[in-house]
């Protein structure tokens, strides 16, 4: 899936954990920005394809194989490869609640405590960044197998999950509609809850909860099997097939929206 909805995703998932921590604004917008950066973080393997890669980080580290030849491959550090692992999500998530407690420590002389202090006083922090870690691998389970068979979700283990191809790899505009509508409505709650006292986290958790069922309906409702492994022969023609059911899904205005909102960006989407 593309790396907008990802980090989007990751959003949707601070705004959930943002309702249940009870914090000031300023550690509300960390626990979102934190989220939406776990949530892209995975794709940070995919470095291996740019064009300076073999001569820079390829030569530090005497790499025998070239970047693109790395991206395709499972090693350790290819993509899908632990970047895309729920061992990675925990080291991320807990590497920089232990990073956030140690410059909170050091700039605002805050004393850190246990480590289990630190982790308590920061769960809600921690489980945003490791359930939009997560969530981006499940969004990559749903898309082809490709030469990595699915995400290394296990790592060290050699078994690589999903792969279903229930999705094509971009433009998945509807998807990127409803995480995006989850966002919008919960920032609504969070806003009104500072003027009016509710359960915020019961009317926030509903709405991803109603948001990702959506999504999954979406997702299965795609009348195209994109699976795929290996290297692709059709890929143009599946793309058009992607376009072309978005186009029926959102309506000929919404879907000419998005196509100049996709053009607009520097990314693939």
């Amino acid at each position: 899936m593309d790396i907008l909805t990802h980090t989007l995703s990751g959003v949707a998932i601070g705004t959930v954990a943002v309702a249940f921590s009870d914090k000031s604004l300023k550690e509300s917008l960390l626990i979102m920005v934190l989220a939406a950066f776990a949530g892209a973080l995975p794709d940070v393997d995919a470095i291996s394809l740019w064009s300076h890669f073999d001569g820079t980080l390829g030569k530090l580290f005497h790499l025998s194989h070239s970047g693109r030849d790395i991206y395709s491959a499972k090693f350790w550090y290819s993509h899908h490869a632990f970047m895309h692992s729920i061992l990675a999500a925990i080291l991320f998530g807990g590497g920089t609640v232990l990073l956030k407690s140690s410059l909170e420590s050091k700039f605002c002389k805050r004393s850190a405590g246990s480590f289990s202090d630190v982790l308590w006083r920061n769960r809600h922090l921690l489980m945003a960044m490791i359930a939009a870690y997560i969530l981006h691998l499940a969004e990559d389970m749903i898309t082809p197998a490709a030469s990595w068979g699915g995400v290394n979700f296990f790592f060290p283990m050699k078994h690589y999950t999903g792969g279903t191809g229930d999705i094509w790899w971009w433009n998945n505009y509807d998807i990127f509609l409803i995480v995006v509508g989850v966002i919008l409505f919960n920032i609504m709650v969070l806003v009104s809850q500072r003027f009016v006292r509710f359960s915020a986290h019961k009317f926030t958790l509903t709405i991803f909860a109603v948001g990702f069922a959506l999504a999954l309906f979406q997702i299965h409702s795609r009348d195209i099997d994109y699976a795929y492994s290996g290297q692709c022969n059709n890929y143009q023609e599946l793309e058009a097939y992607s376009k072309a059911q978005q186009k029926e899904i959102l309506g000929d205005k919404t879907f000419r929206f998005m196509v100049w909102f996709d053009g607009k960006l520097k990314v693939y989407f």
